[in-house]
Order: C-alpha cells, then sequence, then structure tokens
C-alpha cells in the first residue's frame, strides 16, 4: 500500500490482516516437521525421545519431543545421537497401536506435537 499520508481505511486493514496476519499466525502454529537429534531409544526401539535441532525464536532449545514413534524400517537402523526427520500426523494418533486396525481419535487435536513419527535417519 503505498504511503499517501492519509490512515488506511478499515478495509485495507482487514485486507492485511487476512492477506498478511492470519497466514503467517496459522504458518507459526502448524507443525509439520522438524530435523532433530535422537537423545534416548526406548527398549524396543518402537519409539524415541528427540530434541529438536532448530532453537526457538528465543536462541534457547525447543522442549524434548517425548514417546515419538519410529517407522517400522528406521528400527533396526537408529541409534542415540542420529539425526532424524520427525513428522507431525494430522490427527491425534495417542489410541494407534502399530497394527493395521482402524482406531478412535482420542482428540480433536491437529499437527500435534505428541502425534510425530521419524520417518527419516540422516
Amino acid at each position: 500500500m503505498a504511503d499517501t499520508g492519509q490512515r488506511p481505511k478499515m478495509r485495507d486493514n482487514d485486507v492485511s490482516f487476512f492477506l498478511n496476519v492470519l497466514p503467517n499466525t496459522i504458518k507459526a502454529t502448524l507443525n509439520v516437521a522438524q530435523l532433530g537429534k535422537v537423545t534416548r531409544l526406548y527398549d524396543d526401539n518402537k519409539k524415541a525421545e528427540v530434541q529438536p535441532l532448530a532453537l526457538s525464536s528465543d536462541e534457547t532449545p525447543r522442549a524434548r519431543l517425548i514417546g515419538v514413534h519410529v517407522g517400522k524400517t528406521k528400527r533396526s537402523i537408529i541409534a542415540v545421537g542420529d539425526v532424524v526427520v520427525v513428522m507431525f500426523m494430522d490427527r491425534s494418533i495417542a489410541n494407534f497401536d502399530g497394527s493395521n486396525k482402524l482406531f478412535k481419535l482420542s482428540a480433536n487435536r491437529l499437527h500435534d506435537l505428541n502425534d510425530s513419527f521419524i520417518v527419516e535417519v540422516y
């Protein structure tokens, strides 16, 4: 918007909100994937703890991800210290038991940090 020296019309503020503020807010709160370092493997290698590698905006470490599912093809090669790609599922997987059976959603959450899977070992 060009600077005319006049106050912006209310409509201009609405347009700016929908084109800039709202999409950026949604993007900032949507979890899709992260790089992380495996800090602990559970006994059966089906789950892990992962420290995200990217620092938060205030340059402090992000919270460790606990109980991250490990994909079947990665269980035999994953080790503590590995860099991994963690993806966040569209819906809650709290009731997923690893089988091919249908399961009930336990929550309405979307792309939540609690619903994570390791899909690649770097």
